[in-house]
Parts: structure tokens; sequence; C-alpha cells
């Protein structure tokens, strides 16, 4: 079926309104507008204009029947000033370029009596299969997750910043294909277009391809596929030893008030200890005649340390808080990591004690000084758990952290405590109250159970249909070619690159001809000045066509000068357009060099640009070309909205030379006063007819490369190409671009946004 179809054609069907045959905008100035101003010039029934010059338009614009690829540099406002060799000179690289490139392709037209033959369907029985089983398959995917393989105390962090850091395998997920039957019904249909169908106008089609459309039909219920997987997870068990923080501030294993406040002797709503004097010789004691004074707070007629609280010990003679020494010097230092036992945020050495048997160590018995931890603590904060798992909730000492800084302590040996500065699968501990903990590192079962819905097909429609191409209402003429085009450039911005495209439409009808949406500049209250317009323009949302360059038979000549003038009523205002169309003989300078460098033959090239030498010849920038073979065409738009009287003015020269095309062309927009506030007034150079005018883009010619296409529309070809518009967005040789609504002049997009960047 699709090889039989695959047949390389284009066609247009024509519809009329059941109401009548209703006019597209199409401009004619030879009966256009004379109503309005009789004065408007119009040089093309003239015999002879200009010095007599001529050239047929598709050797100076574009043959579409070519394929054409041209690049050419984009100038925006911010660099409009600069010519190529000054923004290489200033940037040691090629100004942004905008690539132009066309699709050539043959359209033809069928009779409108025909309408009915295309939207009926045929029923395709060799396509059609009853009780079609069909094999398919659904893939389910686990939750991702990764191991913890070990915690490891980061020694090379600031004393203050260092933690345990979570060593984790890479992500562990798992997934399971289920392969199942759908069985359901295909019927299959052909038609030239699909419905429901245009009333009037243009509609285009592709019949190079054949477009399946496949309409789905679902069971009310959906198939449901479940699957668990069984994983051994390694976790952090849930005592969470390395999160806690220690609240039980005087190590005594039990939880305790806020400590006994005695004065708040200098009445700063604190509790703390307060120093008498100024310690010069940092001895500890009051040196009369040495250390200044400064305030006998329990006036007690000596200078020294003061307490506003009763700093209490635990009644328990205290070693000294367990370090990881690094130098293993027997002696704390500061980089070395710790356990604070007592919430002080230092750490302290064990307690001094009577070594009545001289063991040097702390025996039952023997008396000891019971400090505290030099701070005034508050009640003890705790958190609440169920242990025995009997409703009965226990005050736990600590809280719960977000780093996992707490170094843990294995009491097993209580005469020596070791730190545990690295954690591995299953390793336990016992804490300095005898308190078990097994498998910091735990091993659980985990299942993941997971389930999909998938749609239960009950039956398939499948429409073939020829691609449409576009729709334009309201055409009083017969369809003549129309051609597809596209440019793409890229704008950057902060560093950040945005890419843009476009796509024209011409053809060719007594002149060149372009079909557009419509635009009109957007009225009073959307915008101040152009530089915080957003959008710039409204559109209608039908194409119509407008002539781009008028020819006189096919042919452009200097000294023509073509002027229409009308009334737009749209939704939103009422428009006086004005439209001038003049055309000059010409030259142009730009930078599209057909050789940029010569070889030496030693393997480096000598730029003509510059004279530089590189061993890559696209370092080489470009050499200017003048075209002398050339006409500038200049089209001028004035619009003008009633009753406000805001007019917006854009101005269009572009070069046109010999088997080139356009080598260069400038848009320049304008805006006049506000009508409300002339500080709003965008100000720029004011022209001869005191118009202050402002450049929206250049471009400049860079390359072009022309493949004649010989008869090209009668011969088949594979793959065929695409350019239909309503579906463009779906084909690799587009790039999947979607058609878009634009304002365009020629191969310009007009875009104000411009003017903000």
């Amino acid at each position: 079926m699709n090889k039989s179809m695959k047949k390389k054609k284009l066609f247009i069907i024509i519809f009329t309104s059941l109401f009548g045959f209703t006019q597209w905008s199409c401009e004619d100035p030879e009966k256009d507008n004379v109503e309005i101003n009789s004065s408007l010039k119009n040089t093309l029934g003239h015999t002879s204009v200009g010095n007599g010059q001529t050239g047929h338009i598709s050797d100076y614009f574009y043959n579409f029947e070519n394929d054409i690829n041209a690049s050419f540099y984009r100038f925006n406002p911010a660099i409009l000033g600069y010519d190529y060799k000054r923004h290489y000179g200033l940037f040691q690289k090629e100004p942004p370029t905008m690539s132009y490139k066309t699709f050539p392709d043959y359209l033809v037209s069928l009779k409108p009596d025909d309408a009915l033959e295309f939207t009926r369907r045929y029923y395709i029985d060799s396509l059609s299969v009853k009780d079609s089983i069909v094999p398919d398959s659904v893939l389910i995917t686990s939750t991702q997750f990764k191991n913890l393989e070990s915690l490891e105390w980061d020694l090379d962090a600031e004393p203050s910043q260092q933690r345990y850091q979570l060593r984790n395998s890479n992500w562990i997920q798992s997934d399971t294909i289920i392969h199942y039957e759908d069985i359901f019904d295909v019927n299959s249909y052909r038609a030239v277009v699909d419905t429901p169908f245009i009333e009037t106008g243009l509609l285009f089609v592709d019949s190079s391809e054949w477009k399946d459309t496949n309409y789905v039909f679902m069971a009310d219920e959906q198939i449901r596929f479940t699957t668990t997987f069984d994983f051994t997870r390694q976790q952090l068990s849930s005592d969470s030893l390395v999160f806690r923080k220690n609240t039980d501030c005087n190590d005594n294993g039990d939880w305790d008030q806020h400590e006994v406040q005695i004065a708040d002797y200098n009445n700063d709503g604190k509790y703390q200890v307060l120093y008498e004097y100024t310690d010069q010789n940092n001895n500890g004691i009051y040196d009369e005649g040495i250390d200044a004074t400064i305030t006998d707070y329990n006036a007690d007629g000596i200078f020294g340390i003061v307490y506003e609280f009763e700093d209490r010990g635990n009644n328990l003679w205290d070693p000294a808080e367990v370090w990881y020494d690094i130098d293993q010097d027997n002696q704390y230092d500061l980089n070395e990591p710790y356990q604070d036992r007592n919430c002080n945020e230092k750490w302290d050495g064990a307690e001094s004690f009577m070594d009545n048997n001289g063991n040097d160590i702390h025996d039952d018995g023997e008396e000891f000084i019971d400090t505290g931890n030099g701070l005034y603590d508050d009640t003890e904060e705790f958190t609440l758990k169920d242990l025995n798992s009997d409703g009965v909730l226990e005050k736990l000492l600590y809280t719960i952290q977000d780093k996992p800084s707490n170094l843990l302590i294995d009491w097993s040996d209580p005469q020596n405590p070791v730190p545990l500065l690295e954690i591995s699968l299953l390793d336990d501990l016992i804490d300095r109250w005898g308190n078990v903990y097994t498998d910091i590192i735990e091993e659980v079962e985990f299942l993941d159970f997971k389930q999909q819905y998938v749609n239960d097909v009950d039956s398939i429609v499948t429409l073939y249909t020829r691609e449409k191409i576009g729709h334009i209402k309201n055409h009083n003429q017969l369809p003549e070619d129309y051609y597809i085009t596209k440019s793409e450039w890229t704008t950057s911005i902060d560093g950040i690159d945005e890419r843009h495209y476009n796509y024209q439409i011409f053809y060719e009808k007594n002149h060149v001809n372009q079909v557009i949406y419509p635009a009109y500049f957007l009225p009073v209250g959307f915008y101040f000045n152009p530089r915080e317009i957003q959008d710039g323009f409204w559109h209608k949302q039908q194409l119509e066509s407008e002539v781009l360059y008028y020819t006189s038979n096919g042919t452009i000549r200097d000294g023509e000068q073509v002027d229409t003038a009308y009334y737009d009523t749209t939704a939103i205002a009422i428009y006086f357009v004005e439209k001038s169309y003049t055309v000059e003989r010409s030259q142009a300078t730009v930078p599209a060099a057909r050789k940029r460098y010569v070889s030496d033959g030693s393997g480096s090239y000598n730029c003509h640009f510059d004279n530089s030498v590189v061993t890559n010849p696209e370092e080489c920038p470009a050499v200017d070309t003048t075209f002398t073979d050339c006409f500038k065409v200049t089209r001028l738009l004035t619009m003008t909205m009633l009753g406000s009287g805001l007019q917006f003015g854009q101005r269009t020269e572009s070069w046109l030379a010999k088997d080139h095309g356009v080598i260069k062309s400038e848009v320049h927009v304008r805006w006049t006063e506000h009508p409300y506030n002339n500080i709003y007034t965008e100000n720029g150079i004011l022209d001869s007819s005191n118009q202050a005018w402002v450049g929206l883009n250049r471009l400049e010619l860079a390359s072009i490369r022309v493949s004649s296409q010989n008869n090209v529309f009668k011969r088949l070809t594979d793959p065929a190409k695409f350019i239909q518009l309503q579906d463009i967005e779906n084909h690799p040789d587009f790039d999947y671009d979607p058609f878009r609504i634009s304002t365009q002049s020629g191969i310009h997009t007009i875009d104000l946004q411009e003017l903000r960047k």
C-alpha cells in the first residue's frame, strides 16, 4: 500500500463558499485604492522608466525551482553600527550568521467540482484485520536507591567542619518486562483529505506521500500489571547515632532540670560565669597592682570569678573526653576530633582525684573534684522513643541534627574507649552507660511494590490521507506555484545563545508575492516606547498575500515606483496603511568572498583579508566583494491608527544582485511621538522628512550555493520533501520546527523585541 502510494506530486484543492466567492487580500497596483488618493504613483503601466536598465526578477531575486543554500551575516541592534571588518577587528570573530535555504516543489490545481471525492473514504480490505493479535510489553522499573557501604571521619576538614562522610554505592535499580498480547480490530481507509474540510479558499496538499492517521479506541478499563522487587538494602540504622547531638550536659545518663540560679549580678538576663578582673598575665588568679579590676559583682571584697548559677557535676568521676590522637603524643591538640560529653564545645581533660594507691587510675572510693562544664545548663532536651515497643515512651538524651558530626566512641573496654573513625557494615559499639548498639550500618529486606496501567486497545481505525500543507482563505485567482523557504539564526544575550528560525512562503503571479499573516502594531496601552514592547504586533489568524517585489511582466526596472494606500478595519482599530515601492540601479559591497585564502604548498594558508598565515583555511576571515550588477529596492510602510494618530513606520532596503539574490538588506523602524507624554518618544536620527528611524537588523551575504534542479518537478524522488504547514514540525527535513505566526518582510523577520536587547 505505502509503495504504491509514494508518488512525487503536490496539488492544491480549491473550494468555494456556498454563499459566494469572497476575495482574499491581494495587492494589485493597477486596481487598488485609487479612490483614496488619485496622486499615488504607479509606473508599471509606462513603457520605459528610469535609465532603462532592467533584469528578469528570477535572475536577481531567487529562482525557487533551484536548491539554494545561502548564509548571511546578521547585524542586530546591538552591533548594527559595525561592518564586517570592524566587528572582526574588535572581537576577532565573525559576526553572527543567518542561514537561508529553499525547498523547491511543484504544485498543480484540481477543479472545485471534485470536492466530495477528496473527502470520501474507501475501505482497504487488504490492510484490515479482525481480532488482530498484537504482542506488546510493559516495562516496570523499581525505585532507585544507593547502599550505604561505610562511614569515614573526614580528618582533612577544618576541626569545626569535621564529620562522617557517607560512602555510598552506585545507583541500584532493577526493571522487568512483562509481555502480553492485545487483541483488537484494525480497520483501514483511504481518502485524499480528512474531515472536517474547508469551505472556501485554497488547501495545499502534498501527494508525494500518504499520511496514516490512527484513531485508537480504548476499553473503559485499563490493564493493570504489578510486580515486587526484592532488595537487600544497606542503610544507617534507625538509631542514627552519627546524627545525634548530646543533650546530657552533666554526663550522668539521667534527664535533669535546669541548674540552680544564684543571681543575675550584671542584670543582663543571662546566667553565666563573670570575671571581676582582667587577667593581664593569664595565670588564672587576681594579682593586685597588675590586673585591672572590673566589678566586685557579689560584693565579697574579693576579685575573682563569680558564678551566677550552681555549676553542677554528676557525682561521677569523669575521665578525659575521648579524642583521636592524630600525632600519638598522648596530648590533645586543637585539630584532633573528640566527643563533647558536656555540651561546652571544648575538650575537657579528666577530673582531678586523690590517687591513694598511686596507680594513676581512679578507683572507687578515691575522692575527686566533681567539676561542671563552666556553662549554665538549661533543662535538658530529649527525644521520646518507645524502646521496648510496649507503648511507653522514654526520654533519650539527644536531639537529631542535620549533619553526621557526632564522633562515635566504643566503650567495650571502659579503661580504653576507642573513637571509631571508620564504620563498616554490621559494626557494633557499647556506649559509656553500657548500652549496646548493633549494626550501625544494617542490612534490611526491602520489598518495592510497583504497578503500572496500560490502555486496553479495543480497536484501531487507520486513515491514509495526503499531507495538508496549508490553507489560504478567500482566494479569487487560480493557484500558482507556492514555495517555502527557511531562515535560521542565533542571538546571544549575557553569554546565553538562543536559536531562532522562520519560514517564508513565496509565489510568482505578475509579481513576486509573499504569503503572510497580516501584522498590525499594538495600540496604546500595550507599550510606552519601543523598548518596552513585548510582542510588538498582533496578527490576523489567516494567511494573506502581499506584493514583495513589483515587476513589469516579470522584469525589474530602474526607476520603478508604486504607491498604494488603503483603510483596514480590524477588531482592534482602524488603520490607514500606506506602502511605497521604489527601484534604483545600484551596487553594494559585502563580505561574500569567493576565495578567502591561497595555499603556500606547505600546509599553511595566506588569508586575503589581512595577509595572516593559518593552518586551517576556515580561520581566514571573509574578503569584501563588490557587486555592480544590482538593483536596490526600497519598501516603505507607514501605518497610522485612526483616532489616536499613533504611527508606525518600517523601511526595508534590499540590494538584489544577478545570480545571487539578496546580497544586502536593512530594516529600520520608527515610532511617532507618544500621544500622551512626549518623554516616551523614541528618539533617533531625523531624516529629510523629520522622521526618527531606528535600525532593527541588517543582512550581508556571506556565501551562497545554488544547485540547479533541471526538470526536478517531473522526476520522482525518494525520499520526497515535506512542506506542509499544519504538521511541518513532524518532518526531519525541517528539523522538526513548527510553522509559526510572525511578522515578515522578505527574508527578514521583524521582531521589535530586538530593540530591548
